[in-house]
């Protein structure tokens, strides 16, 4: 007798080679959706170009990064340096003079500061900008090689990366006597003053009202022997960055404090170091929603996947078009995240786009399925979206925790369709009951 039970029927193997094709046809859509999400990653790269432009455009207008060096003294020397040149007509010398530039680096320097944060709207974007008021001041202790023959222009020197952030007058006090500082007519950015010094006053204190405007960043370089930089701001969300981080630092919601100290051992030269704070929005709208499009394909799998299930379950039906309607739906949310988030903050531009989307997707999938399943597609596509929402607030555990959800939601699938193949007593039985 023939064991015919082992091989379903031909109009179930059809059915399953057609369903087979349908599905691969749908992941193909999905990779088409995965390249039209990066044509919306573009548009937001876009965007931030444009934001970019804008903050230059106010840098130019209002002071762009600011980097402070200084106080110094500067000196010309001449040096002569003695050449013996060798002929068979006997040795001869020559002597050459050049004046070359030294530099008298104090022995301490403070700042203490207090940072104003501004916002500047243009357009359509805020840009932050700062004033800094900071009270400069230390000590020189002067050398020997200062006083020796041949020295000469001695001055005090500040440097400033962006001149036109000056707001107060550049005053330096030396003791008792006070000297302006003026723009150089040689370097970029460098306030001079020519000074006289006093040979029997070896050392002498300094102190220097300083107003500098500013955007982006403020840095500073370690020109004391010891360098001490003490600066409290009300804006809540710095990022301190450069050669060396603050010792000792608070921030909240009110603002923050920090303190640098460091030491001439702890660099190579003044100029070879620097250290500071950034005053950015260290995140922008731009930057999440390019994060959160990175996780769009998961979503529209997600979405794919629970109407696949409720189709085995609920045998209604889903075309390839109507795929494709559902999946381009949710790429559209992320091009309404988008445009939003220029007006609103990012949390609630997700929001309103998510609730958008999915009301939309509900009454599609109503209009489909004309099944209460239809209402459960619709929350299954809401919960997707605030999970992807979540994914990106996890910098840490991001990839474990969508691991282990994908993990989750493939053991729910096989479970469900575990029963969905007919074993071979359910055959046997049917092709009986055919005979």
């Amino acid at each position: 007798m023939e064991n015919n039970y082992s091989t379903p029927p031909k109009g179930k193997q059809e059915d399953w080679y057609f369903s087979f094709l349908k599905y691969l046809a749908v992941t193909g859509i999905l990779l088409l959706l995965w390249a039209v999400l990066q044509i919306v990653d573009f548009q937001v790269d876009d965007r931030k170009k444009y934001m970019q432009e804008t903050m230059d455009e106010v840098g130019d207008t209002w002071s762009s990064d600011q980097t402070l060096s200084g106080p110094s003294l500067r000196y010309n020397k001449v040096i002569y340096d003695t050449i013996r040149h060798y002929s068979k007509r006997g040795d001869s010398l020559e002597i050459n003079k050049e004046t070359k530039v030294f530099s008298v680096f104090p022995n301490e320097l403070d700042i203490n500061g207090n940072i104003e944060e501004k916002t500047l709207h243009r357009a359509i974007y805020d840009v932050n900008v700062y004033s800094l008021n900071a009270d400069v001041k230390g000590t020189f202790n002067l050398p020997d090689k200062l006083f020796e023959p041949g020295v000469s222009n001695i001055r005090l020197v500040f440097k400033v990366s962006d001149l036109r952030g000056i707001f107060e007058p550049m005053v330096i006090s030396l003791d008792t006597t006070k000297y302006e500082l003026a723009p150089s007519q040689d370097t970029e950015g460098l306030l001079i003053a020519p000074v006289t010094l006093n040979k029997n006053n070896r050392s002498f204190s300094y102190s220097l009202k300083l107003g500098i405007k500013g955007s982006n960043s403020l840095m500073f370089r370690p020109y004391g022997d010891v360098t001490s930089i003490s600066l409290k701001s009300g804006y809540n969300n710095p990022s301190f960055k450069g050669d060396f981080l603050p010792i000792e630092r608070d921030v909240s919601d009110s603002g923050f404090t920090a303190f640098w100290k460091v030491l001439k051992i702890n660099r190579s030269s003044p100029d070879s170091a620097e250290f500071g704070v950034d005053l950015i929005q260290p995140v922008t709208q731009y930057q999440m929603t390019s994060r959160s499009i990175k996780y769009g394909v998961l979503v529209i799998l997600l979405v794919f996947l629970a109407a696949i299930v409720v189709e085995l379950f609920t045998k209604r039906k889903i075309n390839l078009l109507q795929y494709a309607v559902v999946g381009l739906s949710l790429v559209l949310f992320y091009l309404l995240l988008l445009s939003f988030s220029d007006f609103i903050s990012f949390g609630k531009a997700y929001l309103v786009a998510s609730v958008m989307t999915t009301l939309a997707l509900t009454a599609y999938f109503k209009g489909i399925l004309k099944h209460k399943s239809a209402y459960l597609l619709g929350l299954l596509t809401f919960i997707f979206l605030m999970f992807s929402f979540v994914m990106m607030q996890m910098q840490v555990y991001s990839l474990l925790t969508g691991s282990l959800v994908l993990f989750v939601i493939l053991c729910v699938i096989m479970y469900l369709t575990r029963n969905m193949t007919p074993n071979e007593k359910d055959t046997e039985n049917k092709i009986e009951t055919n005979k």
